[in-house]
């Protein structure tokens, strides 16, 4: 009995730690084939609409970049602008212009407005100011702070922060709005508007061609269409399209010193009210527009003692490569001309025609680039030629100058010459010139045009100064010109008759031009500043009060005074 208790003993033993161990193993086994849970992690919140993002979701890899002033990065019909912190606060001047324009408008290239600009970081956003040089004082007055309060900077535009370059030394805009909307500064000026009954911009007619980026501006070209009561042609459209040309130049950090004006010797100047002034009453101060013309370290002995020295930096202009070959060499005689006029002024080469590198010297050669003064040929009807220059409204200093010069001036020329010379000029007695005639007179009118990018106005009064019958002598006239300014509009020696040999048909640089240059353009090393300099520029001018070649007479267009 005992030994079969045992037994059952051992067997109950047996299975029960089996069953125990069966029972351990069941839920491994389940285990075994049962997939692991992944734990889906908390979905990352949505970046607001507008928040600054990061730089490569806005400068994607799609985007074509042009470096200069500021990266432009253009991603299908959307054009960002990366403005690095340097340039914040920096002042740029904005050339507005029409650059092409509909038939009955005018011509394109015309200036249709200037403003100062200044970027700056608010916040979140960057706002585009307008700044005023109308109204001054100097900092170190107490008035000048009357003056900033009364001159306060108005917004022309705002743009959300998108993004900040890797090391956030830049930041990212999108200015694409800048230019599709109507901003009235950046578009058709208000006289056209007027005048053409325009009522609103044809948004999904308007679009941007293209926004370029050079070392020192970039150049935004877009196209304008409004909506017109009177266009000027097309009119079953009731539209006007316009192509504009914006120039954003950086100014000097150190503007150049100041010439003050003087109405005695003509001038293209600009002018501001100063608060400053010691008088009793504000005060309207004038100063000229002129290129800095200044004398290398090394050459100011050299100048002191009357030597000729070239300049730290020479005018350059280049021609055209639409450029007729044939018309190029007369063009550049044109611009060099003036080289005798800077030899008054102490200078040397001061004034260079080149031609442009070819495309494949320099595929990136553009003159469009403020770096680059450029006679422009333009393939028009028009019979014209246009010198304007872009100056910068602080100090007058000329920054560059791109010369406008229109196919057709050649018909006009034709017309003059013939009109007023073929009396005497077997030259002139044709209906087409030959090449070398055309030649001089395109020359001729290079140098008028290149002298209003110096500074120089008509000066009207310089075809009074000779007698009419020294304009009938060949001595004369081939020592003084037909008068003593290239500026007047004197053109040709329509006084010359018959029977006066060798007697000069047209200008050239003379007297006047060459006193005016030497008036506009001599460093006075010993002047600090433009108010010192008064009493030597003062008597340059009574040095030759009492003769005519030196005097200047105003362009009259609407109140006519007989001189």
């Amino acid at each position: 009995m005992i030994k079969k208790l045992t037994q059952l003993l051992i067997v109950l033993f047996i299975f029960g730690f089996s069953g125990e161990v069966l029972a351990q193993k069941k839920p491994v086994w389940k285990n075994r084939n049962k997939k692991k849970k992944t734990e889906t992690p908390a979905p990352k919140p949505k970046p607001k609409k507008g928040a600054i993002q990061p730089y490569h979701k806005v400068v994607t890899k799609d985007a074509k970049t042009d470096e200069g002033l500021f990266k432009v990065h253009q991603i299908d019909d959307k054009f960002l602008y990366e403005i690095p912190d340097s340039l914040l606060e920096r002042e740029m001047l904005m050339v507005t212009r029409i650059a092409k324009t509909a038939s009955g408008i005018g011509f394109g290239g015309g200036k249709a407005n200037t403003k100062v600009l200044r970027w700056q970081k608010k916040g979140k956003k960057i706002v585009l100011r307008v700044v005023s040089h109308q109204v001054v004082a100097a900092d170190s007055l107490p008035v000048h702070e009357a003056v900033v309060n009364s001159n306060f900077e108005p917004v022309l535009y705002t743009f959300p922060i998108k993004a900040f370059n890797k090391d956030t030394t830049a930041t990212v805009i999108d200015v694409t709005e800048l230019f599709t909307k109507d901003v009235k500064a950046l578009g058709l000026p208000q006289n056209r508007r007027k005048q053409y009954k325009v009522t609103r911009l044809e948004a999904n007619k308007s679009f941007i061609e293209s926004v370029k980026s050079y070392p020192l501006n970039i150049e935004a070209r877009h196209v304008k269409t409004y909506a017109s009561g009177a266009p000027p042609s097309n009119a079953s459209t009731g539209t006007i399209s316009v192509e504009m040309s914006n120039s954003m130049i950086l100014l000097p950090e150190k503007p150049m010193k100041r010439r003050y004006f003087d109405e005695r010797v003509g001038w293209f100047a600009r002018g501001q009210v100063d608060y400053g002034d010691e008088a009793q009453k504000s005060k309207t101060i004038r100063f000229l527009d002129r290129w800095r013309l200044e004398v290398k370290d090394e050459d100011i002995e050299k100048f002191k003692r009357g030597e000729l020295v070239e300049p730290k930096k020479p005018i350059v202009y280049y021609i055209d490569r639409a450029t007729p070959k044939k018309w190029r060499q007369y063009i550049k005689k044109g611009i060099e001309d003036w080289q005798v006029a800077f030899e008054e002024a102490g200078f040397k080469n001061a004034i260079i025609a080149k031609d442009p590198p070819s495309i494949e010297e320099d595929p990136d050669w553009s003159p469009e680039d403020v770096r680059y003064s450029v006679v422009r040929y333009l393939a028009s009807p028009i019979p014209n030629a246009m010198g304007p220059h872009v100056s910068d409204p602080r100090s007058g200093e000329i920054l560059e100058s791109d010369i406008n010069w229109y196919h057709n001036v050649m018909t006009l020329l034709r017309n003059w010459f013939f009109v007023q010379t073929a009396a005497i000029n077997p030259d002139a007695q044709s209906t087409e010139f030959k090449d070398e005639v055309m030649g001089r007179l395109i020359r001729f009118v290079s140098a008028h045009e290149v002298g209003h990018t110096l500074g120089l106005p008509h000066n009207m009064g310089s075809s009074v100064a000779y007698p009419v019958d020294s304009l009938r002598s060949a001595t004369f006239t081939q020592k003084y010109g037909t008068a003593p300014s290239i500026m007047d509009y004197a053109r040709f020696n329509y006084v010359a008759q018959p029977g006066d040999d060798g007697v000069a048909l047209m200008p050239n640089i003379g007297i006047y031009d060459k006193h005016a240059i030497r008036w506009g353009y001599r460093p006075i090393l010993d002047a600090e500043t433009a108010e010192d300099e008064k009493k030597t520029l003062n008597k340059w001018i009574t040095d030759h009060a009492d003769d005519p070649m030196y005097r200047f007479g105003h362009q009259q267009v609407f109140s006519v005074v007989d001189p």
